[in-house]
Protein backbone atom coordinates (compact mmCIF):
# COMPACT_ATOMS: atom_id res chain seq x y z
CA UNK A 1 0.00 0.00 0.00
CA UNK A 2 0.98 3.52 -0.50
CA UNK A 3 1.99 5.43 2.33
CA UNK A 4 -0.47 8.44 1.11
CA UNK A 5 -3.66 6.10 1.41
CA UNK A 6 -2.39 4.46 4.83
CA UNK A 7 -2.19 7.99 6.19
CA UNK A 8 -5.81 9.16 4.90
CA UNK A 9 -7.17 5.46 5.99
CA UNK A 10 -5.58 6.23 9.52
CA UNK A 11 -6.97 10.02 10.42
CA UNK A 12 -10.28 8.59 9.00
CA UNK A 13 -10.47 5.59 11.94
CA UNK A 14 -9.07 7.98 13.86
CA UNK A 15 -12.29 10.34 13.16
CA UNK A 16 -14.53 8.09 13.29
CA UNK A 17 -13.71 6.30 16.81
CA UNK A 18 -13.35 10.14 18.22
CA UNK A 19 -17.08 11.03 16.79
CA UNK A 20 -17.82 7.24 18.32
CA UNK A 21 -16.43 8.18 21.97
CA UNK A 22 -18.32 11.65 21.89
CA UNK A 23 -21.55 10.43 21.22
CA UNK A 24 -21.25 7.38 23.44
CA UNK A 25 -19.98 9.60 26.26
CA UNK A 26 -22.91 12.45 25.75
CA UNK A 27 -25.78 9.64 26.23
CA UNK A 28 -24.29 8.21 29.13
CA UNK A 29 -23.99 12.02 31.23
CA UNK A 30 -27.02 13.18 29.46
CA UNK A 31 -30.24 12.86 31.79
CA UNK A 32 -34.07 12.78 31.27
CA UNK A 33 -36.51 13.86 33.42
CA UNK A 34 -40.26 13.02 32.96
CA UNK A 35 -43.25 15.44 35.40
CA UNK A 36 -44.71 12.93 37.51
CA UNK A 37 -48.11 15.29 38.44
CA UNK A 38 -50.25 16.26 35.76
CA UNK A 39 -50.69 19.95 35.05
CA UNK A 40 -54.46 21.35 36.37
CA UNK A 41 -56.18 24.30 34.77
CA UNK A 42 -59.51 25.02 36.41
CA UNK A 43 -61.85 27.91 35.64
CA UNK A 44 -63.33 29.96 38.16
CA UNK A 45 -67.28 30.91 38.76
CA UNK A 46 -68.03 33.41 36.59
CA UNK A 47 -71.67 34.12 36.03
CA UNK A 48 -74.40 37.42 37.14
CA UNK A 49 -78.32 36.68 37.14
CA UNK A 50 -80.53 39.48 35.88
CA UNK A 51 -84.08 39.55 38.00
CA UNK A 52 -87.06 42.15 36.83
CA UNK A 53 -88.99 44.03 39.41
CA UNK A 54 -92.85 43.34 39.92
CA UNK A 55 -93.76 46.25 37.87
CA UNK A 56 -92.28 44.60 34.31
CA UNK A 57 -91.07 47.07 31.56
CA UNK A 58 -91.72 50.78 31.43
CA UNK A 59 -94.87 51.61 29.27
CA UNK A 60 -95.21 54.90 28.33
CA UNK A 61 -98.65 54.59 26.36
CA UNK A 62 -100.17 58.35 25.88
CA UNK A 63 -97.32 59.21 27.71
CA UNK A 64 -96.39 63.64 26.65
CA UNK A 65 -93.51 65.68 27.38
CA UNK A 66 -92.68 66.63 30.47
CA UNK A 67 -90.06 68.04 32.73
CA UNK A 68 -87.32 65.91 34.76
CA UNK A 69 -89.22 66.52 37.81
CA UNK A 70 -92.55 65.36 36.54
CA UNK A 71 -91.23 62.67 34.93
CA UNK A 72 -89.55 61.23 38.07
CA UNK A 73 -92.61 62.07 40.38
CA UNK A 74 -95.14 60.71 38.08
CA UNK A 75 -93.56 57.24 35.88
CA UNK A 76 -93.29 53.55 37.64
CA UNK A 77 -89.40 52.94 37.11
CA UNK A 78 -88.34 50.03 35.89
CA UNK A 79 -86.45 47.90 38.49
CA UNK A 80 -83.94 45.20 37.86
CA UNK A 81 -81.68 43.04 40.00
CA UNK A 82 -78.01 42.18 39.34
CA UNK A 83 -76.51 39.73 41.13
CA UNK A 84 -73.09 38.42 41.05
CA UNK A 85 -74.20 34.51 41.64
CA UNK A 86 -70.32 32.62 42.43
CA UNK A 87 -69.77 32.97 45.91
CA UNK A 88 -66.17 33.23 47.51
CA UNK A 89 -65.90 29.58 47.85
CA UNK A 90 -65.60 29.33 44.09
CA UNK A 91 -64.36 32.63 43.08
CA UNK A 92 -62.31 35.57 44.21
CA UNK A 93 -62.47 38.03 41.89
CA UNK A 94 -64.96 40.38 41.62
CA UNK A 95 -67.20 40.78 37.94
CA UNK A 96 -66.86 43.87 35.70
CA UNK A 97 -70.32 44.87 34.30
CA UNK A 98 -71.98 47.36 31.83
CA UNK A 99 -75.51 47.81 31.67
CA UNK A 100 -76.55 48.99 28.51
CA UNK A 101 -80.08 50.37 26.71
CA UNK A 102 -80.50 48.81 23.00
CA UNK A 103 -82.37 50.34 20.58
CA UNK A 104 -84.14 47.48 18.99
CA UNK A 105 -84.70 46.69 15.22
CA UNK A 106 -87.90 44.74 15.04
CA UNK A 107 -89.70 46.88 16.18
CA UNK A 108 -87.81 50.02 15.76
CA UNK A 109 -88.27 53.13 17.60
CA UNK A 110 -89.52 56.16 15.66
CA UNK A 111 -89.42 58.45 18.44
CA UNK A 112 -85.53 60.44 17.87
CA UNK A 113 -83.32 59.77 20.48
CA UNK A 114 -82.50 62.98 21.45
CA UNK A 115 -86.20 63.76 22.77
CA UNK A 116 -85.68 60.54 24.85
CA UNK A 117 -84.44 61.02 28.51
CA UNK A 118 -83.30 58.74 31.12
CA UNK A 119 -82.08 58.64 34.74
CA UNK A 120 -80.31 55.59 36.65
CA UNK A 121 -80.48 55.22 40.00
CA UNK A 122 -78.72 52.73 42.03
CA UNK A 123 -81.55 51.83 45.23
CA UNK A 124 -79.17 49.13 46.78
CA UNK A 125 -76.87 48.01 48.65
CA UNK A 126 -76.76 52.00 48.44
CA UNK A 127 -79.00 54.42 47.20
CA UNK A 128 -77.30 57.09 44.76
CA UNK A 129 -79.31 59.10 42.35
CA UNK A 130 -78.52 59.14 38.50
CA UNK A 131 -78.11 62.41 36.41
CA UNK A 132 -81.30 62.93 33.66
CA UNK A 133 -79.97 62.68 29.96
CA UNK A 134 -80.79 62.63 26.86
CA UNK A 135 -80.65 58.79 25.45
CA UNK A 136 -78.68 60.29 21.92
CA UNK A 137 -75.71 61.71 24.68
CA UNK A 138 -74.93 58.60 26.47
CA UNK A 139 -71.89 56.40 25.21
CA UNK A 140 -72.24 54.41 22.72
CA UNK A 141 -71.16 51.20 23.77
CA UNK A 142 -69.29 48.74 21.33
CA UNK A 143 -71.37 45.87 22.02
CA UNK A 144 -70.07 42.46 20.40
CA UNK A 145 -71.78 41.56 17.35
CA UNK A 146 -72.85 38.08 18.12
CA UNK A 147 -74.73 39.30 20.93
CA UNK A 148 -76.47 42.01 18.92
CA UNK A 149 -77.28 39.71 16.25
CA UNK A 150 -78.96 37.31 18.62
CA UNK A 151 -80.96 39.98 20.52
CA UNK A 152 -82.14 42.30 17.74
CA UNK A 153 -80.10 45.10 19.07
CA UNK A 154 -79.69 47.78 16.30
CA UNK A 155 -77.35 50.53 19.19
CA UNK A 156 -76.31 50.10 22.29
CA UNK A 157 -75.69 52.74 24.68
CA UNK A 158 -73.93 52.71 28.02
CA UNK A 159 -75.82 53.72 31.35
CA UNK A 160 -73.80 52.14 34.18
CA UNK A 161 -70.60 50.72 34.56
CA UNK A 162 -68.89 48.90 37.79
CA UNK A 163 -68.35 46.00 39.71
CA UNK A 164 -69.88 43.13 41.65
CA UNK A 165 -67.99 41.24 44.38
CA UNK A 166 -68.99 37.37 44.68
CA UNK A 167 -72.42 37.14 46.31
CA UNK A 168 -73.27 41.02 45.62
CA UNK A 169 -76.30 42.21 44.37
CA UNK A 170 -77.71 45.79 42.96
CA UNK A 171 -80.82 46.76 42.40
CA UNK A 172 -81.56 49.61 39.80
CA UNK A 173 -84.27 52.15 38.87
CA UNK A 174 -85.02 53.05 35.15
CA UNK A 175 -86.47 56.25 34.55
CA UNK A 176 -87.80 56.65 30.77
CA UNK A 177 -89.61 59.61 29.37
CA UNK A 178 -89.96 62.30 26.60
CA UNK A 179 -88.13 65.69 27.03
CA UNK A 180 -90.42 68.97 27.78
CA UNK A 181 -88.72 70.44 24.64
CA UNK A 182 -90.36 68.04 22.37
CA UNK A 183 -93.09 69.57 19.76
CA UNK A 184 -96.42 67.89 18.33
CA UNK A 185 -94.19 66.42 15.93
CA UNK A 186 -93.85 63.22 18.91
CA UNK A 187 -97.74 62.00 18.36
CA UNK A 188 -98.11 58.86 17.87
CA UNK A 189 -94.28 57.85 17.74
CA UNK A 190 -92.80 55.17 19.92
CA UNK A 191 -89.83 54.20 21.97
CA UNK A 192 -88.75 50.47 21.57
CA UNK A 193 -85.61 49.91 23.83
CA UNK A 194 -84.33 46.82 26.24
CA UNK A 195 -81.93 46.59 29.24
CA UNK A 196 -78.88 44.16 28.78
CA UNK A 197 -76.38 44.02 31.44
CA UNK A 198 -72.97 42.46 29.92
CA UNK A 199 -70.25 41.02 32.10
CA UNK A 200 -66.70 40.45 31.97
CA UNK A 201 -63.86 39.91 34.16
Amino acid sequence: MRSGYKVTLGILTIMILVTMTIGTSYSYYSVAKTQEDPNVLTSTCFDISYTEGTNGSIKLDATYPMSDEDAISKITPYEFTITNTCTTENATDPVNYEITLNTLLNPASTLPLNLVKYRLDQTTPSATTGTSTLVSNANQYNLDTTIKSENGIDASYELASGTLNPGESKTFNLYLWIDESATGDVMNQTFTGRVLVYSHM
